[in-house]
């Protein structure tokens, strides 16, 4: 980069930090300091882990975000609220990698100002969904961490828009399917638009697609996860979305909604799409 070119980059790199600045100054101005103790309300759950409450921790303010919504607050726990706190939090910041004894981000309507007296904390209740314990096949979370090979202390992974990584899943989650999925299965074949039901229609479902040899995409390329092809009420051989296949059957139903479960928003996301262009 030649030096007139750095000068531009610098001079732009601080038109936008003063930008920020200006816009910053704009936003509500914080009710609270760096150094200030503050007090998480009782009813404020943990962001990652929404199960597990942080009411009644306290800590020390390190930094203050000025934002639009309002001031948010960067915290170092106090001695007393480690250890006070289960031991499962710290687990679990562990596991993720994170600097435990550290919070970011706490809005302002999260808090209260600390002054002294006794730290008590939210008691976090049963915790046996975050520790160490055998995987439960009566668990559809477990059943699904099963296909993973995660831990009950592990997320299992979901498609996300990296494509090389949602063929592997794919893959593999097909691979387990088609151990698992007695074929072929009488079912029914569900469109709906914004969780609201379109049309349903009898589905012989026939085989499941294998993703390495058909890539399953929408109009618009994105990734709607695995296919599958059968007979429709007419007749015709056609492939869908394995997500519209629903059966009232065991083990099929159980196979077919936890798969809609791993697959989440994205499910409803392409309700939308069939029910606007018909696809099948």
């Amino acid at each position: 980069m030649s030096t007139k070119e750095q000068r531009r980059k610098l001079a732009s790199q601080k038109k936008h930090k003063k930008s920020q600045e200006i816009r910053a100054a704009n936003y509500p101005r914080p009710k609270y300091s760096v150094g200030n103790l503050i007090q998480v309300n009782d009813d404020i759950m943990d962001y990652d882990w929404d199960d597990l409450p942080l009411g009644g921790w306290v800590g020390k303010i390190t930094e203050i975000h000025r934002e639009q919504d309002g001031p948010k607050y960067d915290v170092d726990w106090s001695d007393e609220t480690v250890a006070k706190c289960h031991p499962i939090y710290e687990k679990l910041a562990e596991r993720e990698g994170w600097v435990f004894g550290k919070y970011t981000k706490l809005a302002e309507k999260e808090i209260h100002a600390f002054t002294t007296g006794e730290v008590v904390l939210v008691d976090p209740g049963d915790v046996s969904r975050y520790t160490d314990r055998p995987l439960d096949p009566e668990d559809h979370t477990d059943r699904i961490r099963m296909i993973f090979g995660t831990k009950p202390l592990e997320w299992f992974p979901m498609l996300d828009d990296n494509e090389e990584s949602n063929t592997r899943l794919l893959k593999q989650y097909y691979d387990y399917l088609s151990e698992h999925l007695p074929l072929p299965f009488e079912a029914t074949y569900v469109q709906r638009n914004r969780g609201h039901l379109v049309s349903k229609q009898a589905f012989a479902v026939k085989a499941l697609i294998n993703p390495d040899v058909v890539k399953a995409e929408d109009r618009d390329g994105e990734c709607t996860g695995l296919r599958c092809s059968g007979l429709d009420a007419a007749g015709n051989l056609i492939e869908v979305p394995l997500q519209r296949i629903d059966c009232e059957d065991m083990p099929h139903k159980q196979l077919l909604d936890d798969y809609r479960s791993w697959l989440g928003d994205l499910s409803s996301l392409f309700d939308t799409f069939d029910a606007l262009w018909g696809n099948g």
